[in-house]
């Protein structure tokens, strides 16, 4: 880079950051005489100029804040920056605008400031090829059903930017792989979702109180480890069989000895509850059952509506737990509605995964995601990590055999 191409990179990212610290919230509270970082949420950002001194202030700050990445980004363009600087001088007005220098680093979230350029890269991707937008809108229109059934769910749109924006994303990367933007979008949706995530901690806007939910939480947690089995069933057929089937005996034995040993039995289902939990005492765990699921549908069936099988269990399976604890407000049976209705939505997620990486057709990945959350609603008497993965892999091979 040539010593102008510097200079021009170091006054567009100056430019940025200065911009970004314009903060008129701060600006028209010390008109006022308040200091609007020790009042309302303690920001000085659009959300708490609204709270604290109203909409008059509140539609200039918006706006401003809004429009000052951009702005910063245009100026960077103007005086003929690379493609990558002008970039970042978008995410240097959102760094002012968080640690202005002159407000000892202490400013606002940056929320308005990094939605303003989301829109922009977003109106960019819709611009590229009319067959990129068809498939782009179609993404939107997931986000759309998925904004709808999660409002309903928490009432709240904080939760927004965790579950949405992972997809979003995704579907940048797949869509337009080679796109310079790309890496820029994420970082802004990991800002948002980042202050999104803070907000629902703070504001404490997902409490769960179940106590035995609390007490094996991590059981939830680590769900997602076991599709590493699938690697190795990627790499080879038997390998995966093995590794799966040995854990699995593992666990049948062990279930097996402390049936038979008391003690240890008591020891393990009352005492310590690392692996089985309280009720488990004259049957086999969760953990068992999840386990030979997961052998007989690997087993058994195609390798995609195995993967689709064990990740609508998976994934599902924690959504409708978090939401439906959280949330959850209409029983049905043994469950609730929200978390029935999470599920439904992890289908969605996930369903546009595996329909992307893994080309699985979409009507195997309508009948199992149909299936999955009935199944695991209804009350059929046999532990949902068994009966879902079998079951709804079953509806799959169905479909498969007789619609495909």
């Amino acid at each position: 880079m040539a010593i102008f191409d510097i200079i021009i990179s170091i006054i567009s990212i100056a430019i940025g950051y200065f911009l970004g610290g314009i903060l008129p919230s701060f600006i028209f509270g010390k008109l006022k005489g308040i200091d609007i970082r020790e009042k309302g949420t303690k920001n000085a950002g659009t959300s708490n100029a609204f709270k604290v001194l109203g909409l008059t202030y509140a539609i200039p700050t918006a706006l401003f804040d809004t429009l000052k990445g951009l702005l910063a980004m245009l100026i960077a363009f103007s005086l003929g920056a690379e493609h990558i600087i002008i970039q970042i001088s978008g995410l240097a007005a959102i760094a002012g605008h968080v640690f202005p220098y002159y407000l000892h680093f202490r400013g606002g979230q940056g929320n308005a400031t990094a939605t303003g350029i989301l829109l922009y890269y977003l109106v960019y991707y819709f611009s590229v090829s009319i067959a990129q937008f068809w498939q782009f809108f179609y993404v939107i229109l997931l986000l759309i059903v998925l904004l709808v059934i999660f409002i309903y769910i928490s009432k709240s749109g904080s939760l927004m930017p965790m579950v949405l924006f992972p997809l979003l994303g995704y579907a940048v990367f797949y869509i337009y792989p080679t796109s310079g933007f790309n890496l820029f979008f994420v970082i802004i949706l990991i800002h948002i979702a980042t202050i999104g995530m803070y907000k629902v901690i703070t504001e404490k806007k997902l409490v769960i109180t179940d106590e035995r939910f609390l007490s094996s939480w991590w059981r939830v947690a680590i769900r997602p480890v076991s599709l590493l089995f699938l690697i190795f069933y990627f790499i080879d057929v038997q390998l995966g069989l093995t590794v799966i089937g040995v854990v699995s005996l593992s666990f049948i034995a062990l279930d097996i000895f402390r049936f038979l040993h008391k003690r240890t039995n008591i020891l393990l289902t009352e005492k310590t509850t690392a692996i089985f939990r309280k009720g488990e005492e004259k049957k086999f765990s969760t953990m068992t059952l999840f386990l030979i699921s997961t052998f007989v549908i690997v087993l058994f069936f195609d390798l995609e509506i195995a993967i689709t099988s064990l990740i609508f269990l998976v994934f599902g399976d924690m959504f409708g737990k978090i939401f439906g604890l959280a949330y959850g407000r209409h029983k049905i049976f043994e469950k609730t509605f929200e978390g029935t209705l999470a599920f439904y939505g992890s289908i969605i997620i996930f369903g546009y995964i595996l329909y992307t990486m893994f080309n699985v057709p979409l009507l195997i990945l309508i009948s199992g995601g149909i299936a999955a959350p009935l199944i695991e609603l209804l009350p059929i008497g046999i532990n949902d990590n068994f009966t879902v993965p079998i079951i709804s892999g079953a509806v799959m091979t169905a479909t498969k055999v007789f619609f495909l």
